[in-house]
């Protein structure tokens, strides 16, 4: 005889089917990705924290202990699960990563910092900052030392 406790369980099991079912036909067309390691068993796991009471525990003492052999507790409550959930769900949309991080084509075959330094700035780059510092340095022309008013080459950049 079977508990309203196990009774409610087992009609969530039932609609939880029923709608995975249902989500798994709206899916076939579409490719979404690995599939979500977060699943029913987790729900089901969070549905037996709400519903513990005295009573229940009394009646369903076996069933407990293979329960909570399947996870870890922490000293913060925190509880782990021993076994990878099923593979019955699908990856979120907003989650997936579309590109792998690191270096793109023009970068992969610099060797050398100088190398480095010329995908930032071009020679054109150089050059332009060269021709503006020159021109600031002519018109600054209150300057003490012989050696502060030179004008600058590429090289010196």
């Amino acid at each position: 005889m079977q508990t309203s406790y196990e009774k409610e369980m087992e009609r969530l099991r039932k609609l939880i089917a029923e709608i995975e079912t249902d989500e798994d036909s709206d899916f076939d067309n579409e490719d979404n990705g690995p599939e979500d390691i977060l699943g029913e068993n987790f729900l089901e796991h969070e549905s037996f924290r709400e519903h513990d009471s005295e009573s229940e525990e009394d009646g369903d003492s076996g069933n407990e202990e293979v329960n909570k052999s399947e996870w870890f507790s922490s000293k913060d409550d925190v509880e782990w699960r021993k076994t990878k959930f099923g593979q019955n769900f699908r990856t979120r949309c907003h989650n997936i990563v579309s590109s792998l991080p690191g270096t793109k084509v023009p970068a992969k075959d610099v060797t050398s910092p100088v190398k480095s330094w010329e995908l930032f700035l071009h020679d054109n780059m150089i050059q332009l900052i060269v021709e503006c510092t020159n021109i600031f340095i002519e018109k600054s022309a209150n300057f003490l030392r012989e050696r502060d008013v030179r004008k600058t080459v590429p090289l010196e950049i």
